[in-house]
């Protein structure tokens, strides 16, 4: 399997560099040397297929075998997350962008145990970056700015329909999504403490559809990956 790096541009054929911090890890960690194929990505949706000509300690340079450009799904899938604790943020993150994710919205909710710091949007495109390269994307998920439940509310009408994940709910994905398919999808999922009651007065007046995830009670940092999953396989996207 090769090894996945990504880089600014990738031209249609000749030659590439991957430079920086980027070429740092390929050579000081990952031990790359000449000869070697890996793939790199733009995180836009093109990849390359390349083999290493030279390596220095932050340029790598590369000659291109072959490209190709994924089309982006039909569908775009955003995660309102509610914060998480710290040592829960990174493996958020992670497991949204492997379960397939496009858009990830920090949200503040009223239960929320983690903070958003000045860093913290930094630190997710980070590890949403380092998580592509893990699960062999070709599209980098963006984060966004953190929201307030008013901004959840505003967002909620942009979708063509938007799912608020709650246990109480007896509304089942199959039934909510059966034979139908949408342009965007807004996923909610709230804190360690649940939703409270005016945030889901909040988001079902403002046109959200709450449904449950079965019998099981995830936590924060594992539901929106299982969610993700869930509302792929109904919309036939997996």
């Amino acid at each position: 399997m090769l090894s996945v790096f990504i880089v600014d541009e990738i031209p249609q054929e000749g030659e590439l560099s991957i430079i920086g911090d980027e070429a740092h890890h390929a050579v000081s960690v990952m031990r790359i040397k000449t000869d070697d194929e890996l793939m790199v990505t733009d995180g836009r949706g093109r990849s390359a297929r390349v083999k290493v000509l030279s390596t220095k300690k932050k340029l790598v340079s590369c000659l291109i075998l072959s490209t190709e450009v994924s089309e982006a799904s039909g569908t775009r899938l955003t995660v309102v997350q509610a914060l998480t604790k710290g040592d829960r943020a990174r493996e958020t993150i992670e497991l949204l962008t492997e379960a397939g994710v496009d858009v990830i919205a920090p949200w503040s909710s009223q239960r929320s145990i983690g903070q958003w710091k000045d860093d913290a949007q930094s630190k997710w495109e980070t590890w949403a970056r380092e998580a592509t390269k893990q699960s062999r994307r070709v599209r980098i998920p963006e984060i966004t700015a953190v929201h307030s439940t008013e901004m959840v509310a505003k967002i909620i009408k942009e979708h063509d329909c938007t799912l608020v994940f709650h246990e109480s709910s007896g509304m089942k994905l199959s039934q909510l999504l059966k034979g139908k398919s949408f342009e965007k999808v807004l996923l909610i999922i709230g804190p360690e403490g649940g939703l409270t009651d005016e945030e889901l007065d909040t988001f079902t007046a403002s046109g959200g559809n709450v449904v449950g995830l079965g019998k099981p009670v995830f936590r924060s940092a594992h539901a929106g990956a299982a969610a993700l999953a869930a509302v792929q396989t109904a919309l036939g996207i997996w």
